[in-house]
């Protein structure tokens, strides 16, 4: 047994789908946090006609810069990360997509610490995560291959 939870992302991928798969088939649409999560959403793609839209995110030294996606009005969106730290981009999508008038707006990631989920339920209406460590901790420590 390894110390990871994951081996890499496409694996975090596969486990997020053997656990989660059947809640996305709900979604009208899933977006994927770029550059992060491709391999994870390949696992999605290869198994679901849901569209998909990707979101190229940026930070700068003023904070994380979030794209605004338009065409969600009354949609069911799920959001596909590979992980949570401090919760400040996953935070951010998440208001964005409330205000663009998402019906409903689920974050699927591989690692959220449960000590940050309350802050994501003020945006999200659900959360999904493979591993939940109490408190933020570097994404990488989960990973074996980064």
């Amino acid at each position: 047994m390894t110390k990871y939870d994951f081996l890499d992302r496409a694996d975090a991928g596969r486990q997020m789908f053997e656990k989660f798969g059947h809640k996305i088939l709900g979604s009208d649409l899933i977006v994927v946090v770029q550059p992060a999560a491709s391999e994870i959403a390949f696992e999605f793609a290869s198994e679901t006609t849901i569209p998909m839209r990707d979101l190229l995110i940026s930070r700068t030294a003023a904070g994380v810069v979030i794209p605004r996606i338009s065409a969600v009005l009354d949609l069911r969106v799920t959001v596909i990360d590979d992980g949570v730290e401090t919760g400040t981009t996953a935070m951010a999508i998440g208001a964005m997509l409330k205000t663009e008038g998402a019906a409903l707006a689920t974050l699927m990631v591989p690692i959220c610490p449960s000590s940050i989920l309350p802050q994501l339920l003020q945006v999200y209406d659900a959360v999904d995560c493979v591993v939940s460590p109490l408190a933020p901790q570097s994404l990488t420590l989960h990973y074996e291959v980064n």
